[in-house]
């Protein structure tokens, strides 16, 4: 399950306020919405503020509303409705912005202002068109199957699953083209993965120094060497957390036999689907040396508690509770989970992100 996550920090606190003109401390950002026919009592800010989730709202007044805060540096907000029927993503810096719209037409909402988001909306423009592409030619394929034309359906399946996959250059291309824009640097922390960080660290060097003063900058930076330390056939990083009774567990008790470390939360509903996978393997193989330890990124210990007695998991399960900032999630590169690391006796990652038959292959050919 893919995470895709925006964070950023307001150092005031984000206000809604009358139609007055301006930010009260004149330094931060004010956002000025008007949409046309636009009927909600209210309309929805969420940010985070200090790493803690916040949710703003304001009154609307013949589809009029503003919001004021500051940001320490250019960031992504979320600008929704109740229902969710507006839902916006976009960058906030310290300057005046302009929501713009039409109640018939939210997902072609106009924000200006803000050079970043401009750069950011030239983005979403390519990608909306790439996407639009791609559905046009799954329809395709899906009126060559009514037409009884198997061959026509799977050739043109083909093509859109390989045109589906270059959505990632074209992120890339927008990198290499705006090394000076922040939304290159969160661009390039969505990109980066396990398999692509030696091009994404090219990438990163490429920003210019502006862009790599940004806190966001070091946070990318740490991700890259922390993707080149748990590469395979590098040594484990070890940690210790405490298991649901409050007992610490370091992954380095582990050593001298095979684990499987293993990333999951109790809301993901993958990382659940595979738990009867992960049990069976264990039964098959654990009197012959499988160990598994389970690392959660849950943030509430009763649903962690209650996940682990539903599922029944016979492994040592740990947690800081700290959600996606749990300390080994993040030491791992972890980004998107259920994620897992195999590693074997002598302390190397062998394998990783093991899933359904592929993990039983490979563990069959370990232990028979």
């Amino acid at each position: 399950m893919l995470k895709y996550t925006f964070s950023f920090v307001l150092i005031l606190a984000t206000i809604c306020f009358g139609f007055s003109s301006g930010d009260p401390k004149g330094n931060g950002f004010v956002i000025t919405g008007k949409i046309k026919g636009f009927s909600y009592p209210y309309i929805y800010f969420a940010h985070t503020e200090d790493g803690v989730s916040k949710l703003d709202s304001c009154a609307v007044k013949g589809g009029a509303f503003k919001f004021a805060g500051k940001v320490s540096e250019p960031e992504m907000v979320f600008l929704h409705t109740k229902d969710r029927r507006l839902q916006k993503v976009f960058y906030a810096e310290n300057v005046n912005m302009q929501v713009e719209g039409d109640i018939n037409a939210l997902d072609r909402l106009v924000i200006k202002g803000s050079k970043v988001q401009d750069d950011y909306a030239e983005l979403e423009t390519q990608i909306q068109a790439h996407r639009n592409r791609v559905m046009n030619l799954y329809n395709a394929s899906e009126a060559a199957k009514n037409a009884g034309d198997s061959i026509k359906m799977k050739e043109i399946l083909t093509h859109a699953e390989k045109l589906y996959r270059m959505e990632y250059d074209i992120r890339m291309q927008f990198i290499l083209t705006h090394p000076n824009s922040p939304a290159a640097l969160q661009e390039l922390m969505v990109w980066t993965n396990e398999a692509n960080y030696k091009t994404a660290k090219t990438l990163y060097y490429i920003l210019g120094p502006e862009v790599k003063s940004l806190k966001k900058a070091k946070e990318v930076a740490q991700r890259l060497d922390n993707l080149e330390t748990v590469d395979l056939g590098n040594a484990f990083q070890d940690f210790t957390q405490n298991d649901i009774d409050g007992k610490p567990v370091s992954l380095s008790s582990y050593k001298g036999k095979y684990v499987l470390l293993e990333f999951w939360a109790s809301w993901c509903g993958p990382c659940r689907a595979e738990n009867p996978n992960l049990k069976h393997a264990y039964s098959k193989y654990k009197d012959k040396g499988l160990n598994i330890l389970g690392v959660s990124l849950d943030d509430n210990q009763a649903r962690w508690k209650n996940a682990l007695e539903k599922d029944n998991l016979p492994w040592a399960q740990v947690s800081d509770l700290k959600g996606w900032k749990n300390e080994a999630a993040v030491k791992y590169g972890i980004q998107a989970i259920p994620a897992n690391f195999l590693i074997d006796p002598q302390g190397k990652i062998v394998h990783r992100n093991l899933r359904g038959e592929e993990l039983n292959k490979v563990l069959e050919k370990i232990f028979n």
